[in-house]
């Protein structure tokens, strides 16, 4: 235990350093993300300190693993999701380059943790295809979210760090504490938790996709091992990405339904009409992190294993949070009024 702890805090620390040696040496490395039309930030500002998560993390997670080979593929997994994050700060990638990556990635994840089979069972073995490419898409789609989602000061770190430990308390709760997966869980948490130092508003440093990226595709294999070893169910997980899911989702849905091109870059996320409306970044991310850890925190590590009162209960939650999207305005253009929603355009 005293050893495990101790390998966390040096991640932590190793993630706290890579950050402030990126944050001194941006400009060398091309890596100073000029303020541009959809930009939240006024100010060139460093980016890519997400690569101090992955750096503090993987060592990390790489020790934890051991021998297991199952755990090291994830590592694997991690590092390349990392690597075409970076490349893509640099030098923007094609969308279809990036799925094509995201896509596999996530394959490898679900054929790791066997979540597939575990859903039907080898009695339904012909349900496969459709679990596969179910999940699939899904984590295709969580790692372009958090992406997405990823615009403002410290609400993606806060996001991450939030369910991350929700999750391990859930685990912890289910006797799955002594599991390397629990521990690659905590290095990936206390590495995010540095770089919020360095994010908080007003933030020193952004995340960059490369930590963007990394950090969902590392939720959403946590997500299908903890699934598939029985410590945690659909809708608890369901509950803890409700901020992001629903917002980046409302979103995606109204642009499309309006007739715009989806992706096209923008900045008509609820979170970003809130931070013009609200006057900054430390309103909005601190509200997202009450509303995660005074609600949908306990909401997580409470909820009943009824599944009809679990995916009622996150049916009701994710109703609520698209209603209040659509009221803020999310997906419309900044002339345009929340609480319109089906009104033409301006």
């Amino acid at each position: 235990m005293m050893t495990n702890l101790l390998l966390c805090i040096a991640a932590a620390a190793s993630s706290w350093l890579v950050i402030w040696l990126m944050i001194l040496n941006a400009g060398r490395f091309g890596l100073v993300q000029a303020p541009v039309a959809r930009s939240s930030h006024k100010t060139p500002t460093p980016t890519g300190g997400g690569i101090g998560i992955v750096v503090g993390a993987l060592i990390a997670c790489v020790v934890f693993a051991g021998n297991d080979l199952v755990a090291l593929g994830l590592c694997g997994l991690g590092l390349v999701i990392a690597l075409l994050g970076l490349i893509d700060d640099r030098t923007p990638l094609p969308a279809r380059l990036r799925f094509l990556v995201q896509a596999v990635a996530v394959a490898g994840a679900i054929f790791l943790s066997g979540v597939a089979t575990d859903f039907f069972g080898s009695s339904f073995s012909a349900l496969w295809p459709l679990a596969v490419a179910l999940l699939l898409l899904a984590g295709v789609w969580w790692i372009n979210l958090f992406n997405f989602m990823d615009g403002i000061d410290g609400i993606a770190g806060q996001q991450a760090v939030i369910m991350l430990f929700s999750a391990m308390l859930v685990i912890w709760s289910h006797g799955g504490s002594l599991s390397p997966t629990w521990w690659m869980m905590a290095a990936v948490a206390v590495s995010t938790l540095s770089f919020l130092i360095f994010n908080w508003p007003p933030a020193r440093i952004f995340m960059g996709d490369a930590g963007s990226t990394f950090l969902a595709f590392m939720l959403f294999a946590f997500a299908l091992f903890s699934i598939s070893f029985g410590w945690m169910i659909v809708p608890q997980w369901l509950l803890i990405a409700s901020l992001f899911a629903s917002d980046a989702t409302v979103t995606l849905l109204v642009r499309f339904l309006r007739g715009e091109n989806v992706t096209q870059a923008h900045r008509s996320h609820a979170y970003q009409r809130l931070f013009r409306s609200l006057g900054g970044a430390r309103r909005v991310t601190g509200a997202a992190a009450i509303f995660n850890l005074v609600f949908l925190l306990p909401a997580t590590v409470f909820l009943p294993a009824s599944p009809l009162f679990a995916y009622g209960f996150v049916t009701i939650v994710y109703a609520c949070l698209a209603a209040g999207c659509l009221w803020v305005g999310a997906g419309l253009k900044d002339n345009e009024m929340g609480g319109h929603f089906g009104r033409g355009r301006h």
